[in-house]
């Protein structure tokens, strides 16, 4: 397998490189470039200039820049994009020019390096300087599709697993040939029911009781997946805190802080227990449930479910940032009001309003979402991340 040079550079490291500028360099760049300016090319003509003498082009001279770049530092793969020059003295035919680039900046989630770029001629003199932008173009061989033959699937641990939109999740990517962990905080029987209902199906699944706020569990969770799995392919952030109606004159601290340690934190925890693993694997499918509440006017007295479902898109999409060129793939599934317990609360009469503004004119289903969510596990879903897909009927058009 070819090494990932862009891996083993850090900031600092330099290179350098040599050239003694003859004529016949002139003559080449003048016959590829069309540049036949008598200051570089006619010596009677120069002499009549303040310089005297020939003066080599300076995107000649500059030109070392990219052989430096392309073989060297950062070497093959390399596409440098953008530069800035600032020529400060001439150079000479027969004069020996030392290129030299240094890297100031790494971007290991768009794989760019920053570089100090500096030509110097005879005596040490500088002659150009600048800075230059380069990209480090992915090995060939790491290129590869996010397609996951059920033979090579390993397990997807779904949060929230033991009812409504998780359940289906659950039992949708277990038909789909998942092993699935079917993660759950307190109803034990919902989540065994949820394991035999995708057994039925000849899939496989295991209930894996475990607090998403606290990170010792969620580590174990995922030992767990690894141990009577063998691999884990992907997590379904799902777990929600139950919604209260609540104005904000009245909302608590602790009512606000619920949200984020089970949707946030849970999500950062997990993501970052399991992130190695598929690092290491070069794959891997990280699904956040959002919501619509996010994209228009949100919901009154909803504020801390409103505020941690749009942390939860942006969370995704900084992870898809940061680890797509790894093989990993983030996404969010953002439902409209779905038929599940946690809109008990909400009046038949806001339920029947909400029915009406969709053009579909229905609320979603468990299953609705769980579509979704199998379609960004399939091969049909390899080249899309950092995506917010709405499941909500319509209701929101962006």
């Amino acid at each position: 397998m070819e090494t990932d040079r862009f891996e083993q550079i850090t900031i600092g490291d330099e290179a350098e490189i040599f050239h003694v500028v003859t004529e016949k360099d002139v003559d080449s760049f003048v016959k590829l470039t069309g540049d036949d300016n008598p200051l570089h090319v006619d010596a009677t003509y120069a002499e009549t200039t303040s310089f005297k003498k020939p003066v080599v082009h300076g995107m000649l001279t500059a030109s070392f820049i990219s052989t430096i770049i392309g073989t060297k530092l950062p070497g093959k793969g390399s596409l440098w994009y953008e530069q800035s020059l600032r020529f400060l003295e001439p150079v000479r035919i027969g004069e020996k020019i030392r290129v030299w680039v240094k890297v100031k900046h790494k971007s290991p989630s768009q794989r760019i390096l920053v570089l100090d770029t500096i030509v110097s001629g005879d005596g040490d003199r500088r002659v150009i300087e600048g800075e230059a932008k380069v990209k480090v173009l992915l090995p060939e061989t790491k290129k590869k599709v996010n397609v996951m033959t059920d033979d090579k699937r390993g397990a997807v641990i779904v949060t929230g697993a033991s009812r409504g939109i998780g359940a289906a999740i659950a039992i949708e990517l277990g038909s789909a040939g998942y092993p699935v962990v079917v993660n759950y905080l307190n109803r034990d029987k919902n989540a065994e029911n949820i394991v035999q209902a995708i057994r039925n199906k000849k899939g496989k699944a295991t209930a894996c009781k475990a607090d998403v706020s606290d990170a010792e569990a969620v580590r174990m969770m995922v030992d767990m997946a690894l141990s009577e799995f063998g691999a884990v392919s992907g997590i379904v952030n799902n777990a929600s805190a139950s919604i209260e109606s609540v104005k904000f004159s009245d909302l608590s601290w602790d009512s606000f802080q619920k949200h984020i340690d089970v949707q946030i934190k849970g999500a950062f925890y997990l993501s970052q227990a399991v992130l190695p693993h598929l690092v290491q694997n070069q794959k891997g499918i990280i699904v956040n449930i959002a919501s619509v509440v996010a994209d228009n006017t949100p919901p009154t007295k909803w504020v801390p479910y409103n505020v941690v479902k749009a942390a939860l898109i942006t969370f995704s999409r900084s992870l898809a940032v940061e680890y797509g060129a790894k093989g990993i793939r983030v996404n969010c599934v953002s439902p409209g009001m779905t038929q599940t317990d946690l809109i008990a609360n909400i009046p038949d009469k806001a339920k029947m309003l909400t029915k009406m503004q969709t053009p579909l004119r229905r609320l979603a289903v468990p299953e609705d979402i769980a579509s979704a969510v199998a379609f960004l596990f399939s091969d049909k879903a390899a080249f899309i991340s950092g995506q917010n897909i709405r499941v909500c009927g319509g209701i929101v058009m962006m």
